[in-house]
C-alpha cells in the first residue's frame, strides 16, 4: 500500500502542476500568441468544475458540462480528487503554503529563528472539527446566487474565479507592465528585441487591490491552516464532500497497525484526520496523500467504504469509529433551517443595484433619452447617453451578467486590453465583471479571443465573420461637440477608422469652406468603439457607443445608403465600393 500511495502522490503533483501551468499560460501570454489548438482542440480551462457547470446551464448541454459530470462521478468512486488534482485555487494555496514554510524545511534555514518558529507554529497541522454549518451557509449562498443571477457573488467564493481574479487582476497586468517598461528601457539603448504590449493593460486600482487582498488572504490562511478555505467557504468542496461521504473507496486508518504517532494528523493539509480516535472525515479529505507518505507503519489505507463493506472490523471497532465520525461531523439537522433562512434574506434583497436601474451605480441621468433597447450601464463622468456594450458573443446583457463569474480570463485574452474589471460600472451585482472601455482602445475587427477563452458561456464562441456583422451597440454623434462645429476645422478621424463604413462625411457649413461632418448609419454600425477611441474631443467625446441589451446582426453598407452623392462619388462608386469591401474582408481598417 505504501508504494501505491507514493505513486499516487507523484501522479497528483505531476497532474496538478501540468494543469496549473497550462491554464496559467493564458494569463502570462501577454502577446496573445497561443496557438488555435490551445483553445479549440486542447483547452485546459475546460477541466474546471464550476465553469463547466455554468457552461452546461448556458448551453443546456451535458457535453458542455463534461468536467462537472466527470468529477461528480469521480467523487462517488474515490472522493474529492478534483480538489488536489485539478482545482487551480487549491494548487495555488499549496504553492503559497510551500513558499511560506520554506524556511522550516530548507537545510540552510530550518535551524534559524524563523525556520524554528514556522516549523513549530505552522508546519504541523492539528485535527479540527468540521465546520459543517459554515459549509452549508456558503453552499446555500452559491446555489441562490446562481438561481437569482448573482453570478458575480458566486465568483467571490468559487475557487476557479478566485484564482482568475488573482491572475487576471494582478499577475497579468503586472506582467504586461513589466514587459512595457523593459521594452522602453531597451528602446532608449536602441535595442528593439522586446516589443511593447498592445493597448493599455492597466486596470482600475480598486480591482487590483481586490486581487492583492485575495492573494494575501489565501497565502496567510493556507500557511496557517492548510486547506481551511476548501472545507469552509468553497461551495465546490462542500458539494463534492457530500458525494465523497458515499464514495466507493476512501482513506481510513487501520487500527491494528496504527501506533498513534500522529504523523498522519500533522501532515494532513485538510485537518480531517483524528489520530487519537483513528478516524478520517473523508468528506473533507482532498486526496493529497500526505498522510500515507508520512505514516511509518503504513497504517493509512485506501479501501472500500465501510458503508458498502463492514467485514474486517469487529462490531465494537465499527461502533467506535462511527462514534468518532459523528464527533468529527457536526449535526446536519440545522442545515435546512440555515439554507431556508438564507434564501429568505437573499430573496428580500431585491436588485437595487445597477442592473436595470439606469446610469452607473443605479442612477438614471435626466438627460439620457434611451429606449429600453439600450443597456442600463453607464460610466461616471462620461456622456449621459453613453452606455456600456457587452463583448461580441455575449448575446445579451442578461446572458453576460448571469453567467460571468468575473474570472478575468477574457480581460487577459483581450488583445486591445479594452476589457476591464468593473468596480461600479456594472452595479454592485456586477463587481469585477469585465466591461468594454473604449477610452484607450477599440474592439479589433478580426479578434474573437474573449469568446474563445470564456469557460462559462457568458461570452459564447463566434467566428471572425460572425463578429464583423454582430451589432453590440450604436455610435451616437452630437454635432455641437465635434471640432468641425466648434473649431471650424476638418477631422473625419471617426469615418476613417470605422471598419464597417457606418460613418459618412456630409458637407457642413458654407460650400467654399469645404468642411464635412460625420453622419452615423445606425443600422450598419456594430459598436466596436473605434470612432469613440479616435475622437480627439475632450473631456466628452463627440461620438460614443451606446450599447444595446440584445445583440443582433448589423446591416452591410451599400452605396444606395449614401446620403451625399457628389459627381466624384457617383463616378467612382463601384471602384471605391469594391476596394473598401476587400479591406473589410481582411479585417483591416480602411485608412
Amino acid at each position: 500500500m505504501g508504494k501505491f500511495f507514493n505513486i499516487a502522490k507523484k501522479f497528483r503533483v505531476l497532474t496538478a502542476l501540468t494543469v496549473f501551468c497550462l491554464v496559467s499560460a493564458k494569463f502570462f501570454d501577454v502577446y496573445a500568441s497561443l496557438p488555435k489548438a490551445y483553445y479549440m482542440y486542447f483547452n485546459p480551462i475546460s477541466t474546471q468544475f464550476a465553469p463547466s457547470l455554468l457552461k452546461m446551464l448556458a448551453f443546456s448541454s451535458i457535453a458542455a458540462g463534461a468536467a462537472f459530470v466527470s468529477f461528480t462521478a469521480l467523487a462517488l468512486l474515490f472522493g474529492r480528487a478534483y480538489c488536489s488534482f485539478f482545482c487551480l485555487f487549491g494548487i495555488l494555496m499549496d504553492v503559497a503554503r510551500r513558499i511560506v514554510l520554506l524556511p522550516s524545511f530548507a537545510p540552510i534555514l530550518k535551524e534559524t529563528r524563523m525556520g524554528k518558529f514556522l516549523g513549530k507554529r505552522f508546519a504541523r497541522q492539528k485535527f479540527a472539527a468540521a465546520h459543517n454549518a459554515t459549509r452549508a451557509i456558503f453552499l446555500g449562498i452559491a446555489i441562490f446566487a446562481l438561481a437569482f443571477g448573482y453570478t458575480s457573488l458566486f465568483g467571490f467564493i468559487e475557487p476557479y474565479s478566485l484564482y482568475g481574479k488573482i491572475m487576471g487582476g494582478a499577475v497579468h497586468p503586472a506582467a504586461c507592465i513589466a514587459v512595457n517598461e523593459t521594452s522602453q528601457i531597451l528602446y532608449s539603448f536602441e535595442n528593439f528585441s522586446v516589443r511593447p504590449v498592445n493597448g493599455d493593460p492597466t486596470i482600475p486600482l480598486a480591482a487590483f487591490a481586490v486581487s492583492l487582498i485575495i492573494l494575501a488572504a489565501i497565502t496567510a490562511v493556507s500557511a496557517a491552516r492548510g486547506r481551511l478555505y476548501c472545507n469552509t467557504v468553497c461551495p465546490v468542496g462542500a458539494f463534492l464532500g457530500f458525494f465523497a461521504k458515499f464514495s466507493l473507496f476512501k482513506i481510513s486508518i487501520d487500527s491494528e497497525k496504527c501506533v498513534s504517532c500522529g504523523m498522519c494528523e500533522r501532515n494532513c493539509k485538510a485537518q480531517c484526520i483524528d489520530s487519537k480516535n483513528k478516524a478520517v472525515d473523508f468528506t473533507r479529505c482532498v486526496l493529497c496523500f500526505n498522510c500515507a507518505g508520512h505514516c511509518p507503519k503504513e497504517a493509512v489505507v485506501f479501501s472500500i467504504n465501510p458503508i458498502f463493506k463492514r467485514a474486517g472490523k469487529s462490531h465494537s471497532d465499527t461502533a467506535k469509529a462511527e462514534r468518532a465520525q459523528s464527533r468529527i461531523s457536526a449535526t446536519r439537522r440545522s442545515f435546512p433551517k440555515i439554507i431556508l433562512g438564507l434564501s429568505a434574506v437573499l430573496c428580500a434583497a431585491a436588485r437595487r443595484d445597477g442592473r436595470g436601474m439606469g446610469f452607473g451605480r443605479g442612477r438614471r441621468h435626466p438627460e439620457s433619452e434611451m429606449s429600453d433597447e439600450t443597456t442600463p450601464f453607464g460610466m461616471p463622468g462620461a456622456r449621459p447617453d453613453k452606455r456600456l456594450a457587452m463583448p461580441p458573443g455575449a448575446q445579451s446583457v442578461e446572458n453576460f451578467t448571469e453567467h460571468c463569474t468575473a474570472c478575468q480570463l477574457c480581460t487577459a485574452a483581450c488583445k486591445a486590453h479594452i476589457l476591464k474589471p468593473s468596480v461600479g460600472e456594472l452595479g454592485l451585482s456586477g463587481l469585477m465583471q469585465p466591461f468594454m472601455d473604449f477610452r484607450r482602445g477599440y474592439c479589433i475587427h478580426n479578434c474573437h479571443d474573449c469568446s474563445k477563452v470564456c469557460p462559462t458561456g457568458a461570452i459564447k464562441f463566434i467566428s471572425n465573420n460572425e463578429k464583423r456583422h454582430t451589432k453590440i451597440g450604436t455610435a451616437v454623434f452630437i454635432r455641437r461637440l465635434c471640432v468641425v462645429k466648434t473649431d471650424g476645422t476638418d477631422c473625419a478621424a471617426c469615418a476613417e477608422h470605422c471598419p464597417v463604413h457606418a460613418i459618412e462625411m456630409l458637407p457642413f457649413g458654407r460650400r467654399e469652406e469645404s468642411l464635412y461632418i460625420p453622419h452615423v448609419h445606425s443600422e450598419v454600425c456594430i459598436g466596436c468603439g473605434a470612432c469613440e477611441f479616435i475622437c480627439p474631443v475632450q473631456p466628452h467625446k463627440a461620438i460614443v457607443v451606446r450599447g444595446i441589451r440584445k445583440h443582433r446582426k448589423a446591416a452591410v453598407f451599400d452605396e444606395s445608403m449614401r446620403l451625399y452623392k457628389s459627381e466624384a462619388n457617383s463616378k467612382n462608386a463601384r471602384k471605391t465600393d469594391n476596394s473598401e469591401k476587400g479591406k473589410t474582408a481582411t479585417g483591416d481598417f480602411p485608412f
